[in-house]
């Protein structure tokens, strides 16, 4: 996908049409893909662009020759119209380009938001650190999530099973891919405790929402009598205690917050009760974009029809009236 290309060094604005037959009121995943590879041979330092889905700010694209790797950002949108316009917007810093856009539809997926659009900031698989890759797009994840590798908290340990984890048989919403949930972290040398700190980079002039997930599967067959218990601290707020099962889902969340000190901050602690220390399998957040400008709803043009067409009749009505009422006035003998 990255080694091919469309430029677009023609106009302000270009625009793709997607046209998903599952319609309007619908959640989608909709993904965008860049790579510069200096395809243009003119080793620019810096190429930005605005990525727009429909009438709204999506991102600022910012890329370099020295970038070696692609970029993606993505969205779930949720579409009020049956059309979903993706749109570069030429800022004056360099021609606007795409090498794949992809577009998803979400079915019954738990993550959806219909006050605005939810935009991945981290969805991390830990414990299952590839030191070749950062990231890996699982071919079984039937939400098309792409897995960063590489965010494990500090002072944890990776842990990991070989055993089957049936999610076929599961009625958890989530559908995790198997080789996530087969990797975990938990606390280094004996530790009760995990922690994890996120610093945010932005520059709007509102404080942003976001929603975190917390995804676990016991994948070590504990002894009888013990248990793996634990609560869980965000951003000051509270929640548990929680305990797992042999090989079973859990996920907790969403849990909503806004951040005003830009960090996303969690521990994971285990009770005092506990016999195991706490584990984290993966853990998502989700950044809750507002939509300040609505499309043209598609009812409003057959409403303004209506309209005209109601005035139409009521005007053909008065003519008629009065022309009825002329010819009974009409005397020919007169």
């Amino acid at each position: 996908m990255v080694n091919s290309l469309r430029i677009f060094p023609e106009g302000k604005r270009n625009c793709y049409t997607l046209k998903p037959r599952q319609g309007k009121n619908q959640n989608y995943y909709v993904r965008a893909f860049f790579y510069y590879g200096n395809y243009d041979s003119k080793n620019q330092d810096q190429i930005k662009f605005d990525l727009y889905l429909g009438v709204n700010h999506w991102e600022t694209v910012l890329l370099a020759v020295q970038d070696m790797e692609w970029t993606h950002y993505d969205i779930i949108h949720y579409s009020v119209t049956d059309t979903i316009y993706v749109c570069l917007v030429n800022t004056g810093s360099g021609v606007p380009f795409i090498n794949g856009l992809d577009l998803r539809f979400m079915n019954d997926s738990p993550y959806r938001s219909m006050n605005g659009s939810l935009s991945p900031v981290v969805q991390a698989d830990l414990g299952g650190q590839d030191p070749t890759e950062s990231s890996m797009r699982y071919t079984d994840d039937v939400y098309n999530r792409i897995w960063r590798l590489d965010v494990n908290p500090d002072d944890s340990v990776s842990i990991r099973t070989e055993t089957n984890i049936d999610i076929q048989g599961s009625d958890d919403p989530y559908r995790l891919p198997v080789e996530v949930l087969r990797t975990a972290v938990q606390p280094l040398n004996g530790l009760y405790s995990l922690s994890y700190n996120y610093t945010l980079l932005y520059t709007e002039n509102f404080t942003p929402e976001f929603l975190v997930y917390f995804h676990f599967a016991e994948i070590e067959q504990i002894e009888p009598g013990e248990i793996r218990e634990f609560t869980i601290t965000l951003n000051g707020l509270n929640y548990g205690p929680f305990t797992l099962e042999y090989l079973k889902l859990l996920t907790i969340g969403p849990n909503k917050l806004q951040v005003p000190e830009d960090q996303v901050m969690f521990s994971i602690d285990a009770t005092w009760r506990s016999d195991l220390p706490p584990i984290l399998n993966a853990f998502e957040i989700f950044e809750l974009r507002p939509l300040p400008d609505s499309p043209t709803n598609q009812t409003d043009g057959m409403f303004s029809i209506s309209i005209l067409l109601n005035a139409i009749i009521i005007v053909i009505n008065e003519l008629l009236d009065y022309w009825i009422e002329g010819f009974l006035r009409f005397d020919p003998s007169s």
